[in-house]
């Protein structure tokens, strides 16, 4: 038996289908992996712009508080009254800020009433001193003029700088110098004050007013970027802030350590500050939006999974029927080749008995125009449907003359109840008759024939009508007949 066409079909094409479908399952996967980076890295860049814009926003307005003290301060003539009015305010309304100071230049003679006016201020006798890196004050030596803090407002006093000629702090001189030339805040680095066993760490803002005195705001970075940031921030975050002119690896600011930094997402942003820079970075960690995306990335291999495996299954069962079909359809093909065989052979035999057949009855006639008979066939009535050429020779009719006609027509009057008679035996008897009797030929000349009669028996109607032969009598040559 032959084997139908594509008989492993339903073996490797569901695999190919399954093996397709995993390969764009992948191949979506990236795509779709690629496309949430982008959205994770865009949503990074978003928060670090906040970020940024918070922090800038905090530092602005602790500059610009510095601004309205200063012009207010400007136009009033009493400066302790409204300096003390006005920190109390900013002091409960920011947090952060650590002390506002007051400078101003005096006089080597005024320098014993100001020592006595800070003694009475302070509640403890202080005198004019310059800053030493141990954190113990010296007394002052004589000098022309100084640079003095006259009053301060501080979150937790006793103050530790009332007092403190400014200049004698290195990291303050240029500060107040480019605050004084330039009628513009300026700020130092954040460092630490130690004067008297008091300590204080923050940054210091400067600002001159128009008699050439100074205001000064100090707060702490820490507790700014704390105040500013996000209190809720996510902890796959890590923000930092550095001073970009001080150039120290201690942040001013940093969240909670990360286990594994993405260094290469990091974003840094300057903030300025008066004339400083600061330098915010936000660092994501590895797993930063990574349950979304891991959700996603199970989600899409679980569909694709699915439907690849649905897809090879559906294959799998239309190549069976496909299959089945083949098998049927090249069942159908044998048995009608076979069929096709069987009838051609059929047709040849046909054809050869149908040879036979003509062959068969040409040579009855044959025989029978040999034997000088004339062979006829009539219906149950007697009336001729078929007669031989002989005819010709015994009636000097032609058969198309005769056809359809009573036979007994032409049978001489005398003979005709005696025909009529042998119609009627042969027919009840169904047997064969034989007659002598005389034909009426064209010319009314009466042949002598001997005629033998048989029935044709159906057996349902009976008699269905009724074959004979005509020979001329023995003893009549039969040229007599012809030429008669």
């Amino acid at each position: 038996m032959e084997r139908p066409a594509g008989r492993g079909m339903h073996i490797w094409l569901p695999l190919v289908v399954l093996v397709v479908g995993i390969l764009c399952t992948g191949t979506v996967d990236h795509w779709t992996s690629k496309s949430l980076d982008k959205q994770t890295r865009s949503l990074l860049e978003s928060q670090h712009a906040h970020f940024t814009d918070l922090v800038q926003q905090a530092i602005n307005v602790r500059i610009q508080t510095l601004d309205v003290l200063a012009r207010t301060l400007s136009g009033h003539s009493d400066h302790s009254r409204i300096f003390q009015y006005q920190t109390e305010a900013v002091l409960r309304r920011l947090p952060d800020v650590i002390d506002l100071d007051r400078i101003i230049t005096i006089s080597d003679d005024e320098r014993r009433v100001v020592e006595r006016n800070l003694s009475d201020i302070g509640g403890q006798y202080i005198t004019l001193g310059e800053w030493q890196e141990s954190g113990i004050t010296r007394v002052a030596p004589h000098q022309p003029s100084y640079q003095v803090v006259i009053q301060v407002a501080d979150r937790h006093p006793p103050s530790a700088i009332l007092g403190l000629v400014a200049p004698s702090v290195p990291h303050w001189r240029q500060p107040i110098e480019t605050a004084l030339q330039h009628d513009k805040v300026s700020a130092t680095a954040q460092t630490r004050i130690q004067r008297n066993g008091s300590s204080q760490v923050g940054v210091r803002l400067f600002r001159a007013l128009e008699d050439g005195s100074l205001v000064s705001l100090t707060f702490s970075p820490d507790q700014l970027l704390k105040e500013a940031l996000p209190a809720q921030m996510s902890p796959a975050l890590q923000v930092t802030v550095f001073d970009l002119d001080q150039h120290l690896k201690t942040p001013l600011f940093a969240t909670d350590r990360l286990e594994q930094p993405r260094m290469a997402w990091a974003l840094r942003s300057a903030i300025s500050l008066a004339d400083r820079e600061w330098i915010l970075t936000t660092i994501p960690d590895k797993h930063y939006m990574g349950a979304p995306v891991e959700r996603i990335s199970q989600i899409v291999w679980l569909v694709g999974a699915a439907a690849s495996l649905a897809a090879a299954v559906l294959v799998w069962l239309l190549c069976l029927r496909l299959a089945r079909d083949r098998r049927d359809h090249a069942f159908v093909t044998r048995a009608l080749d076979i069929e096709s065989q069987a009838l051609e052979n059929n047709r040849i035999e046909k054809h050869a008995l149908k040879q036979a057949l003509q062959n068969s009855e040409q040579r009855s006639r044959d025989l029978v125009e040999i034997a000088g008979s004339c062979i006829a066939e009539m219906d149950e009535e007697g009336r001729i449907g078929f007669i031989s050429a002989m005819a010709v020779d015994f009636l000097g009719r032609p058969p198309a003359e005769l056809e359809h006609h009573p036979f007994s027509n032409y049978v001489m009057p005398e003979d005709r109840e005696r025909f009529k008679q042998g119609l009627t035996a042969s027919r009840q008897q169904r047997r064969l008759v034989r007659m002598d009797l005389l034909l009426q030929n064209s010319d009314s000349v009466g042949i002598p024939v001997t005629l033998r009669l048989k029935p044709v028996v159906d057996t349902l109607t009976g008699c269905a009508g009724f074959r004979l032969s005509i020979q001329a009598r023995p003893g009549q040559p039969e040229e007599d007949i012809s030429t008669g």
